[in-house]
């Protein structure tokens, strides 16, 4: 069994610190075997940890997209997509370039999709995020919820945007191939699952009083 964060951020996120490197020693330390770092619309923090990563710890290369209509992740993706495209449109780059479409936080108010989108595209993805470790733990089991009534697999991850909490949520994996294509390929077969722990209060706290002041400073407009 392995387990992954697939969701994360460096310091290649506007709102995010920490390098790949500082990150990934962080997530060995907790016993994970591997991590997307999924920074917001750039792939370079991605990129950085590929070339950076020890032997046998899996880096997906990835990105969290801010479409028109919520976050959308791509994973395996080595390129820029463009921000504000529509959810469809948005998992249709991701696809085009090779990648694994992922909705993470369905429910949150600001950046998730919400149901009304996901029933849109569903039928393209694999899997959507169960265990969001910066979300209530009614709301991940919400969200488990629609995507067993969907027939989709899970995943999960810390949404992290400091090395100090990666690892709080992760993604199983039940194989011991360490190959980022097998992982993928799991994803793929819909064999994943998210698990894990919600972040410190005081943590989560601290997280939304910067994302409102991030707000204000880009004009009223979202990441």
């Amino acid at each position: 069994m392995l387990k992954l964060d697939l969701h994360l951020h460096s310091q290649y996120s506007e709102d995010g610190a920490g390098s790949p490197r500082e990150i990934i020693k962080s997530l060995q330390k907790k016993g994970l075997q591997g991590m997307a770092v999924t920074d917001h619309n750039t792939v370079k923090g991605g990129l950085q940890a590929i070339r950076v990563a020890p032997k046998r710890f899996i880096v997906i290369p990835g990105i969290e997209i801010s479409s028109k209509d919520g976050h959308i992740i791509g994973l395996n993706v080595k390129e820029d997509i463009p921000r504000g495209l529509t959810a469809e449109e948005t998992v249709e780059q991701i696809s085009s370039l090779g990648g694994t479409p992922i909705v993470p936080h369905l429910f949150r108010n600001m950046s998730g999709i919400k149901r009304g989108k996901l029933q849109k595209i569903y039928p393209k993805l694999t899997a959507i995020e169960v265990f969001n470790a910066c979300s209530l733990l009614q709301t991940n089991m919400k969200t488990a919820k629609v995507a067993q009534q969907l027939h989709l697999g899970g995943t999960g991850g810390s949404d992290s945007h400091d090395p100090q909490y990666v690892g709080y949520a992760y993604t199983t994996v039940n194989t011991t191939d360490t190959r980022a294509d097998s992982i993928l390929s799991e994803i793929e077969k819909k064999n994943t699952w998210g698990e894990g722990n919600i972040m410190p209060l005081e943590y989560r706290q601290d997280r939304m009083a910067l994302s409102i002041k991030q707000f204000f400073q880009r004009g009223l407009k979202r990441i």
